[in-house]
C-alpha cells in the first residue's frame, strides 16, 4: 500500500481534517472542541490532535473561555486579511463582487451584456466594475489575495479557450486566464460557470459534507452542469469539459444543435428556444419575465412550455443519476423562478426515468443562491486558489 494512496494513514489524515474543517464550517467557523467531535463523529482524543496541527498552521485560533456557562476550548477559523474578488459573465449580464475569507459577500456590481459583446469590450467592462468595487470598499489592488471569473461554456483543459459553439462566440479562440489577467491587473483564474455554480451552492459560507456527488444544473440560454465529488472537488473529465449535459442527445434525428449533434437537450429546453415558441404561438416577442408571469397567472401555454422543459431537462437528469447515483442535484439559472412549475415536473420525470435505488438516494432541490450561486462559486475559488497560494 502506498505511503499516501487511499486507505494510508496520511489519507485517512487529510480525510479527519476534512470532516473537522467542515463540521466547524456548518457550526459557522466558531465551536467548542465537544461540539467539533459530535458533529464530525471524530473522537475527542482526535480532534484535539487535529486542532493542535490546525492552530500550528495558522488555519484556527484556539481560546478557554466561558462557552453556554461552561469553560470549554473554543475553536475558531482564523480570518486571512484581505478580499477575494469573483466575477460571472453571461450572455447578457456581468456580475462583480467582492468577498471575505470568512465567506461574505461585501459588495457586488451588475451591468447588462448584449450576446455580440466583444471580448474587449467586455474586458474593459469588467475591469471597470472591478475598480467601481474597489471604490466602493476603499481597497486596492494589493488588498486582493485572489481572483476567478466564471464564463458560459466548455473550457479546454489544454488551452484554457472556451470550446467552438459556445453562446458567446466573440470569446472563443483567446487565452481567457491571460485576457482577464492583463484586463484586471491582476492572477486571474477562469472557470465554466456551472462549475462554478456547484461550488457555489456546495462549498460557499456553510458546504455540504456529503462524499456522494453533487451536481448542479444551470439552466439558461445554455444547460450547464457543474459536478461536486469527494465533497469538495470539481469533476472536470480528461478534457476539461465534464458536466455538458445540455448536449445529451434525446433525439438522434431532432433538430440540429450549434454543437453540431441533433436533438441534444438545448435544442429542445433551452430558454431561447422555447421563447422562440412561445413568441411564434403568440405572433409577437415574448420575454422571460413575461413568459414566467404568464405561468403563474396560469396560461395554459407557458405552463406547458415549462413543463415540456422539466420533462427534457429531467430525462438528461435521470442519465445522469443513474451513471452517479448523486446524493443532490439544484436546478439553478433565470427560469428556475418558475420555481414548483418547473420543479415538480423535473422531479417526477426524474423518478420515473431513473432506477429504483439512486432516484429515492436523490434529492432535486431549487438553488440557494438564485442569481448568486455562479458569482459564490467564482469567490470559493478565489479564496481556495489563494489559500493554496499563501
Amino acid at each position: 500500500m502506498s505511503a499516501t494512496g487511499p486507505g494510508s494513514p496520511a489519507a485517512l489524515r487529510r480525510a479527519n481534517f476534512e470532516r473537522l474543517l467542515s463540521a466547524l464550517a456548518a457550526a459557522g467557523n466558531r465551536a467548542t472542541q465537544a461540539e467539533l467531535a459530535r458533529r464530525s463523529g471524530l473522537s475527542a482524543a482526535s480532534v484535539s490532535n487535529l486542532v493542535r496541527s490546525l492552530e500550528r498552521q495558522g488555519q484556527v485560533v484556539v481560546s478557554t473561555e466561558l462557552y453556554q456557562g461552561r469553560r470549554s476550548r473554543v475553536v475558531a477559523r482564523a480570518v486571512q486579511a484581505g478580499y477575494t474578488f469573483g466575477l460571472d459573465l453571461g450572455r447578457t449580464h456581468i456580475r462583480a463582487g467582492l468577498g471575505s475569507f470568512d465567506h461574505r459577500l461585501v459588495a457586488q456590481e451588475f451591468s447588462p451584456m448584449t450576446p455580440d459583446t466583444s471580448a474587449a469590450d467586455g474586458l474593459r467592462r469588467c475591469a471597470e466594475l472591478f475598480q467601481a468595487l474597489l471604490d466602493r470598499a476603499a481597497v486596492t489592488r494589493s488588498d486582493i489575495k485572489g481572483a476567478a471569473a466564471g464564463v458560459p461554456g466548455p473550457l479546454s483543459s489544454r488551452t484554457g479557450e472556451i470550446g467552438a459553439g459556445a453562446v458567446l462566440p466573440a470569446w472563443t479562440g483567446i487565452d481567457l486566464q491571460e485576457h482577464f489577467s492583463e484586463a484586471l491587473g491582476i492572477p486571474v483564474v477562469v472557470e465554466n460557470d456551472a462549475n462554478l455554480g456547484a461550488l457555489g451552492e456546495f462549498t460557499w459560507a456553510t458546504p455540504v459534507t456529503a462524499m456522494a456527488p453533487q451536481v448542479y444544473t444551470r439552466l439558461s440560454v445554455g444547460i450547464g452542469c457543474g459536478i461536486i465529488i469527494d465533497g469538495d472537488r470539481l469533476l472536470k473529465g480528461a478534457a476539461g469539459t465534464a458536466g455538458e449535459l445540455g448536449h445529451v442527445s434525446l433525439d438522434t434525428s431532432g433538430r440540429l444543435c450549434r454543437c453540431g449533434n441533433r436533438g441534444c437537450v438545448e435544442t429542445t429546453a433551452s430558454t431561447p428556444v422555447l421563447l422562440e415558441t412561445l413568441s411564434s404561438a403568440m405572433e409577437r416577442e415574448v420575454s422571460l419575465a413575461e413568459w414566467l408571469a404568464m405561468a403563474r397567472s396560469g396560461h395554459n401555454g407557458s405552463i406547458r412550455l415549462l413543463e415540456d422543459m422539466g420533462r427534457n431537462v429531467g430525462a438528461a437528469i435521470a442519465s445522469l443519476v443513474n451513471l452517479l447515483s448523486p446524493a443532490t442535484v439544484v436546478l439553478g439559472g433565470p427560469v428556475t423562478a418558475a420555481g414548483a412549475l418547473l420543479l415538480n415536473t423535473v422531479r417526477e420525470t426524474v423518478t420515473r426515468r431513473s432506477m429504483p435505488a439512486p432516484a429515492r438516494a436523490v434529492q432535486v432541490r431549487l438553488a440557494k443562491h438564485p442569481g448568486l450561486s455562479e458569482l459564490y462559486g467564482a469567490l470559493a475559488l478565489a479564496t481556495s486558489t489563494a489559500k493554496t497560494a499563501s
